[in-house]
């Protein structure tokens, strides 16, 4: 079970806290990419040298890190030696996926999440197949991480505005993970996330959902929110990723985190 997973990577490594791998190349934005010293002419070495590079200097500080599939479409092939990486670290690789499709689509990612490694993925429930991809996935060791409330502000209109069957939709998903034990909510500490909804979200997923917690860092979330996880991991990505010493940065929101977990 991924929960038995996360008990023992959490205890073994003394943090709670999950690096988002999200490595921008240089052409994808103006700021928050991969540095000069890494960058070659091929895409995908560039991609690699760096990844491994980072998984390399925060991995005594991380319990778990998380490529996102976004920043790897055309290189998908080196996720599998990225998830390698991560468990020569002794951390979990949690793919970062958010999959959301029909179920025999569905049943192909899983395939290859399993494949290349991993041990979670996250998923969205739009589709509305959460508990056929849980079974699913379960048959393959793989744990699910649902999107719950997520820490970007549009989610606050369709995630706690929005309603099914009187509930807020993040509350209907609460739910859902309980009904179908999938493994985890992905939940926002934004702003606009408040105590009640973390609680709430607590209450309805119940005492073994891990909650991945998002936007600390250039979000602006705020960390003593954490305490009301029963069994967080936190999320850290451009704050740590494009440090000047990416090690010393993790570190450093460690001693924070501790505060509250």
């Amino acid at each position: 079970m991924f929960y038995d997973k996360y008990l023992k990577a959490t205890q073994e490594k003394a943090s709670h806290i999950n690096i988002n791998l999200d490595p921008a190349l240089p052409g994808q934005r103006s700021s928050n990419v991969i540095p000069e010293k890494y960058v070659t002419k091929d895409d995908q070495e560039t991609l690699l040298n760096f990844s491994l590079d980072i998984i390399e200097q925060v991995g005594d500080y991380c319990c778990s890190i998380k490529p996102n599939t976004q920043y790897f479409l055309g290189n998908t092939g080196i996720l599998k030696t990225i998830a390698k990486k991560i468990h020569d670290q002794g951390a979990l690789a949690i793919l970062d996926h958010k999959l959301s499709d029909i179920g025999s689509t569905n049943g192909s990612a899983l395939y290859w999440i399993q494949e290349m490694g991993f041990d979670a993925f996250t998923f969205s429930p739009f589709a509305g197949n959460t508990k056929m991809t849980v079974e699913k996935a379960h048959e393959h060791d793989l744990g699910v991480i649902v999107l719950t409330l997520m820490s970007n502000p549009e989610a606050e209109k369709m995630m706690v505005t929005t309603t099914i069957d009187g509930d807020p939709y993040y509350l209907h998903t609460a739910k859902t993970v309980k009904e179908t034990q999938a493994d985890g909510c992905v939940v926002g500490l934004t702003c606009f996330v408040t105590d009640s909804h973390i609680k709430n979200i607590q209450q309805a997923a119940g005492d073994k959902a891990i909650f991945l917690m998002q936007g600390i860092g250039p979000q602006g979330g705020l960390a003593n929110k954490i305490r009301y996880a029963r069994n967080p991991l936190v999320s850290l990505g451009r704050a740590v990723l494009y440090a000047d010493d990416p090690r010393k940065a993790v570190e450093t929101y460690q001693q924070i985190f501790k505060k509250y977990v």
